[in-house]
């Protein structure tokens, strides 16, 4: 069955690395806003201080989805789904392309997530996220529901084993 994995978490808790190990694993499409971001930025003129254009790019990334969805395809979704409503958005794109939506919370602690990065600041290994804009997400996350069936990740728990549990 086809899946669309839905992750959820806030900036520096692990997202876009566990996407990768998820698309790798599950053989799937790797959809990411933030990369399609820097890979249409100059071409569209991008804002990052602009809530339209975060948008805009959002309705890009769900088109990539939709399309891999409905080519057979699982994908995995990068993307920060903060909200029960974003996560309910994309589960409604999951059925509509008869996919099974799977969402994925990394769980990690602030103390994690503060040196990451701090280590990113140093090795620049993904871009700068400003303070702000982490201050924003902590704020605006709505962990996920129980009744959302939630597959929950944490820095200290067993990739290997994580992964081959995973739908």
């Amino acid at each position: 069955m086809k899946r669309l994995y839905i992750m959820c978490g806030v900036a520096f808790s692990g997202k876009t690395t566990l996407s990768k190990k998820i698309a790798e694993h599950k053989h799937a499409t790797l959809v990411s806003q933030d990369m399609l971001w820097f890979e249409r930025e100059k071409e569209l003129g991008l804002d990052h201080d602009s809530d339209e254009d975060w948008d805009m790019v959002l309705q890009l990334s769900k088109g990539v989805v939709r399309d891999a969805l409905t080519k057979g395809d699982s994908v995995v979704f990068d993307d920060i789904s903060l909200k029960y409503s974003d996560r309910e958005s994309l589960r409604g794109l999951a059925k509509e392309s008869g996919a099974e939506p799977v969402i994925v919370y990394l769980d990690t602690p602030r103390n994690v997530q503060k040196e990451r990065q701090a280590k990113n600041m140093e090795t620049k290994e993904h871009h700068h996220v400003p303070e702000h804009i982490i201050n924003w997400g902590l704020e605006e996350l709505e962990i996920p529901r129980e009744s959302e069936e939630i597959i929950i990740f944490r820095p200290d728990s067993d990739l290997a084993d994580w992964l081959n549990k995973l739908p």
